[in-house]
C-alpha cells in the first residue's frame, strides 16, 4: 500500500490525508465550532419560548414581517419614511421578514434563528481573539469566548426574537473587521477593492440592525492605528472614511428620513432625569451596576428603572467609572490587545447610554456588543497569566473555570423567565415592584390566562405607579371587571380610560397602533359599543 494511501493523524495540527487529497481542521476552528456548540446547547430550551413582548407586537400583532411586498422598502431604506414598528431598524426587520418567510407565526423557528446567531457571533468573537492574541493565546481566547457564550446578561438579547438585532450588530461589526484584516495582506487593486466594499456592508448592515453599529467605524480605526499603522496610510484612511460615510449617511437618514406623525409611538423618549445635568449624574450610577452585573450577574430583570440603582450613589459611581476608565487606559498603554478590547466596550456602551433619550434607560441587550470587548481584554489577561509560576496560572484558570461553570447555570436558571408574557412580567414585578410596563403587562398577561382577579390587582398596582394618568390600565381593570361579572364598574373603569385617551373609544385605532393584541381589542370593543348606545 503506498503511503499516500495511508490515513496519517497529526495530532498537533488535526491534518488528515487520505490519497492524494489533504484535508486540514486547524485547532482553532476545532474549537470555534465547540464555542458555537456549547452557546447553541445552552439556549436549547429557548426553542420551546413563546413570542414575549416586543416580539408579539412585530410578529403576532403587525403584518408588516409577512408581507414579501413590504421587501423592496426594506432593502432601499424606504421604510424609515413609514410609520412602522422598528423602521429605523431596516437590518433587524429583514432577518425578521427571513424568518417570517421560513416559519410564518411559529415561534421556534424564530428562536432557533436567534439562538444559532448567538452561536456564530461567539465562534467569530474566539476566532478573533486568537488573531489578536500573540502566539500561545488559542485556550485564553477559548476561555473567554466560552465566559462571552454562557453569560447571562446576554439572555434578554437571544432569548427574545426581537431584540436580536443586538446579535445582528456584533456580527456585522465582527464580519467586517475580518474583512479589514484581510485587507491589504496580498497586493491586488481589485482584491483589496471587494475587501473594502464587504467591510463598509458590514458596517452599513450593523448600524442599519441598531443604532449602537456607530461602533463599527471607530474598531476599525483603532484596529488599523494599533496593528496596521505601518502600512501605506492611503488606502486606510481611505477605508475608515468610507465607513465613516454610510455609516454617518445611515445616521443621519434615519433621523431625518422619521414619518412626522406616528399612531405607533405617540411620544418621545424623554431626557434622563428631565435635564442633561441629571443625566450627567444618574448615568455613571448606570454604569457602575452594569460594571457589578458583568463581574456578578445578580438582580437581572427586563425592565430596570430608579429602584434598580437605588443603592448605586453618586459620589461611589463616579469613583467607580473613574477608576474603571483609568485601569482600562493604564492596561491599554502597555497593551495593544487590552486597548482595542477597551475601545471596543466603550464604542458599544456609549451609543445607549442616555446622553440621547432612550425609551429604556438600561437593559441587558445593551451590553451584548461591549461585552464582546471586554471579553478580548479577558483573554489577553488570561493569555499574561499563562507567563506566571504554574501554582498562579493554575489558580487563575480555576477561577475562570468555575465563573464560567457559575454563569452557564446562571443562564440556564435565567432563560425559562422569557418562556413566556406572564413568566417574563411575573419576574419583573418581583425584581422590580416600581416598573410601570411590569404592573400593566402583567395585568394583560392575567387577562390572556382567564386570572381576572390577579390581573385586577396587577392594574390597580400600574394605576398607582402611574397616578391615574395612563389610560392602558383603566381599560385593563374594566375587562377584568367584565370578566368577573361587574359591569357597572366595568363601563366605569372604561369610560376613565376613554377620558384619559380617545383612541380607547374605538379599539381598532389601538390594533392599528399595536397598543392592544386583536383578543383584547376584541373584548374592548364590547364595552364601547356597551358605553355608545347610553
Amino acid at each position: 500500500m503506498k503511503a499516500e494511501n495511508i490515513v496519517a493523524v497529526r495530532i498537533l495540527n488535526h491534518s488528515f490525508r487520505i490519497s492524494d487529497f489533504e484535508f486540514r481542521i486547524s485547532s482553532p476552528l476545532l474549537l470555534a465550532f465547540v464555542i458555537g456548540a456549547v452557546a447553541w446547547l445552552l439556549y436549547l430550551p429557548a426553542l420551546g419560548d413563546d413570542f414575549v413582548w416586543d416580539a408579539r407586537a412585530k410578529v403576532l400583532m403587525s403584518d408588516f414581517i409577512h408581507d414579501p411586498g413590504n421587501l423592496p422598502d426594506v432593502l432601499t431604506g424606504r421604510v424609515l419614511t413609514r410609520d412602522v414598528l422598528d423602521n429605523n431598524r431596516p437590518g433587524n426587520l429583514l432577518s425578521l421578514m427571513v424568518d417570517a418567510a421560513l416559519w410564518g407565526k411559529w415561534p421556534a423557528g424564530y428562536h432557533a434563528t436567534s439562538v444559532t446567531l448567538h452561536a456564530v457571533v461567539c465562534a467569530m468573537l474566539f476566532l478573533l481573539m486568537v488573531r489578536l492574541l500573540p502566539e500561545g493565546g488559542v485556550w485564553a481566547a477559548f476561555l473567554a469566548a466560552l465566559a462571552f457564550a454562557v453569560h447571562p446578561l446576554n439572555c434578554e438579547a437571544v432569548s427574545e426574537v426581537s431584540y436580536r438585532e443586538d446579535l445582528l450588530v456584533t456580527g456585522a461589526i465582527l464580519a467586517g473587521l475580518f474583512a479589514a484584516m484581510a485587507f491589504l495582506r496580498k497586493p491586488g487593486f481589485w482584491r483589496n477593492l471587494v475587501l473594502g466594499v464587504i467591510c463598509c456592508l458590514a458596517l452599513l448592515f450593523s448600524v442599519s440592525a441598531k443604532e449602537n453599529g456607530a461602533a463599527g467605524p471607530v474598531v476599525i480605526a483603532c484596529y488599523w492605528l494599533l496593528w496596521r499603522r505601518r502600512e501605506p496610510a492611503l488606502p486606510w484612511a481611505v477605508l475608515v472614511g468610507a465607513a465613516v460615510l454610510v455609516v454617518g449617511g445611515f445616521l443621519v437618514a434615519r433621523f431625518t428620513l422619521a414619518p412626522a406623525h406616528s399612531i405607533i409611538f405617540t411620544s418621545k423618549p424623554a431626557q434622563l432625569g428631565g435635564s442633561l445635568a441629571n443625566t450627567l449624574l444618574i448615568q455613571p450610577r448606570i454604569w457602575t451596576m452594569e460594571f457589578t452585573q458583568v463581574i456578578l450577574p445578580h438582580g437581572l430583570c427586563a425592565d430596570y428603572g430608579a429602584y434598580s440603582i437605588r443603592n448605586y450613589s453618586v459620589p461611589l459611581s463616579m469613583t467607580a467609572v473613574a477608576l474603571v476608565v483609568c485601569a482600562q487606559m493604564y492596561l491599554g498603554l502597555r497593551n495593544r490587545v487590552f486597548a482595542f478590547g477597551s475601545v471596543f466596550f466603550w464604542s458599544g456602551l456609549l451609543p445607549v447610554a442616555n446622553f440621547v433619550p432612550l425609551f429604556r434607560p438600561m437593559a441587558d441587550r445593551f451590553l451584548y456588543l461591549p461585552l464582546a470587548g471586554l471579553a478580548m481584554v479577558l483573554a489577553q489577561g488570561l493569555r499574561l497569566a499563562g507567563n506566571l509560576r504554574p501554582a498562579a496560572r493554575s489558580c487563575i484558570y480555576a477561577v475562570a473555570s468555575v465563573w464560567i461553570c457559575t454563569a452557564a447555570v446562571l443562564t440556564l436558571f435565567r432563560e425559562p423567565v422569557w418562556h413566556d408574557s406572564l413568566a417574563l412580567w411575573q419576574d419583573t414585578a418581583a425584581i422590580n415592584p416600581y416598573s410601570i410596563a411590569a404592573a400593566d403587562n402583567l395585568g394583560w398577561a392575567y387577562l390572556d390566562a382567564n386570572r381576572a382577579e390577579e390581573a385586577a390587582s396587577a392594574f390597580r398596582r400600574d394605576i398607582a405607579l402611574t397616578k391615574g394618568l395612563s389610560a392602558d390600565p383603566w381599560a385593563g381593570l374594566a375587562l377584568a371587571s367584565e370578566a368577573a361579572f361587574q359591569p357597572a364598574a366595568a363601563d366605569e373603569y372604561y369610560r376613565r380610560a376613554v377620558a384619559l385617551d380617545a383612541r380607547y373609544a374605538q379599539p381598532e385605532e389601538l390594533l392599528r397602533a399595536l397598543v392592544l393584541e386583536s383578543n383584547s381589542a376584541g373584548k374592548l370593543e364590547v364595552l364601547a359599543r356597551r358605553n355608545t348606545k347610553r
